[in-house]
């Protein structure tokens, strides 16, 4: 079962966040003629590169749950992630080679690590929606309008 971040704790600064993924294809060099693409898969984890910073009492907790619960980062655990689409909740992985650069700075805990999560998560319906979304130019104000016109003015 996987275990879940605590969530009074604080989750992960937005400031010290970046995100890396690798490409789902490679580019194949044959002996002649010009390179074309080859797809890898579409199962591509996301590594964030995350930052947390707690007061001494927050450090205390985050350091049980990382010990005792998730075995010192080797279990799965699910943290609510902000992205593009809002904080949405992934099932995550700690990164052995940067796992918890901790600086202690007076009343506070800083810590330093990458996390792994199976995927990006996109929500429902902006896949399917794709087309509406890069088409149309300032799609967040056609939004409502356009809810409105598909679920109310044109039923199935």
């Amino acid at each position: 079962m996987t275990a879940a971040y605590p969530l009074y704790l604080r989750t992960v600064l937005r400031t010290g966040k970046s995100r890396s993924q690798p490409a789902a294809f490679a580019l194949n060099q044959p002996r002649r003629g010009t390179a074309y693409p080859q797809a890898i898969g579409t199962d591509t984890p996301v590594f964030w590169d995350v930052v947390f910073r707690f007061t001494p009492a927050e450090a205390l907790v985050f350091q049980v749950w990382f010990t005792s619960i998730i075995n010192r980062g080797i279990d799965p655990f699910t943290l609510p992630i902000r992205t593009e689409f809002g904080l949405l909740t992934h099932t995550c992985q700690f990164v052995p080679d940067s796992l918890l650069d901790t600086t202690e700075g007076g009343e506070s805990f800083t810590y330093k690590a990458t996390i792994m999560a199976r995927a990006q998560i996109i929500p429902d319906g902006y896949a399917d929606a794709a087309e509406l979304i890069v088409g149309l130019p300032d799609w967040p104000n056609w939004a409502a309008l356009l809810d409105q016109a598909v679920t109310a003015e044109m039923p199935t």
